[in-house]
């Protein structure tokens, strides 16, 4: 991995890491997937560096880097003022990403203040017997989304129309941050009346359009079945269009 073919997402996820905006859930997650990604780790580290050199004001410890690099090229030092240059250049690129990575949409603030993961069955009184599934739950309960969610994927392949599958892998999908995966499971649901989760499939719904930014989709689910939550949808449209 390195920053060249590393997307949005990844870095905005490094930032909330190293800044401490993830909640308990979404920084163990995030921990247990640095523990098996060795270029991850990596990546988390130089960015911390970046932040690190920036706060502390490191543009002599660069400059210095830069001069001793550049004394072994066999082409001869930069002069103090075109190492200056670079390295101001250079502190430049960083405190600009910085800025740029550090502005959180209105509709993603919003998304992680309202979004909260659904508690999740009782594994001894759950829906199914299968084995599998009381595993994956006890593992969603613990905060373990992507594993809860790759152990249920698993069983939807066999059972495609299981709303309990849908419902959870899309709840451990949102946990994720990863809201076109949880749209996919939840638009069917939400309109699904013989659903015990179409109400809150609707709100889940209605939060994935929102942390994708498409107003359109969040405004047209339907939250009828839940007063509150459809008072609370109706907030946040409002402070998104303003």
């Amino acid at each position: 991995m390195n920053q060249g073919a590393m997307d949005k997402a990844m870095f905005e996820s490094i930032e909330a890491y190293i800044l401490d905006r993830m909640n308990a859930h979404q920084r163990a997650e995030f921990e247990e997937r640095m523990e098996s990604d060795t270029a991850l780790r990596q990546e988390v580290e130089l960015e911390r560096e970046n932040i690190r050199a920036v706060e502390l004001g490191g543009i002599d410890r660069v400059m210095k880097r830069i001069a001793a690099e550049e004394s072994g090229t066999g082409h001869g030092a930069l002069s103090r003022r075109q190492l200056l240059a670079y390295a101001a250049a250079i502190a430049l690129l960083i405190v600009g990403a910085l800025l740029w990575f550090g502005r959180e949409p209105a509709h993603e603030r919003l998304f992680a203040a309202h979004f909260e993961a659904d508690p999740g069955l009782p594994v001894t009184m759950g829906a199914t017997d299968d084995p599998v599934f009381a595993d994956a739950m006890v593992s969603y309960k613990e905060g373990h989304f992507a594993d809860a969610r790759s152990k249920w994927s698993a069983l939807l392949q066999s059972d495609p129309m299981n709303d309990t599958l849908r419902f959870y892998i899309a709840s451990s999908a949102l946990a994720q941050g990863d809201a076109e995966a949880a749209i996919a499971q939840l638009a069917g649901l939400a309109s699904d009346s013989a659903s015990v989760f179409d109400d809150r499939a609707a709100w889940f719904l209605f939060l994935s359009y929102i942390r994708v930014g498409d107003l359109q989709g969040a405004a047209a689910v339907d939250l009828s079945g839940l007063p509150r939550k459809e008072a609370e949808a109706a907030a946040i449209l409002n402070e998104l269009k303003r």
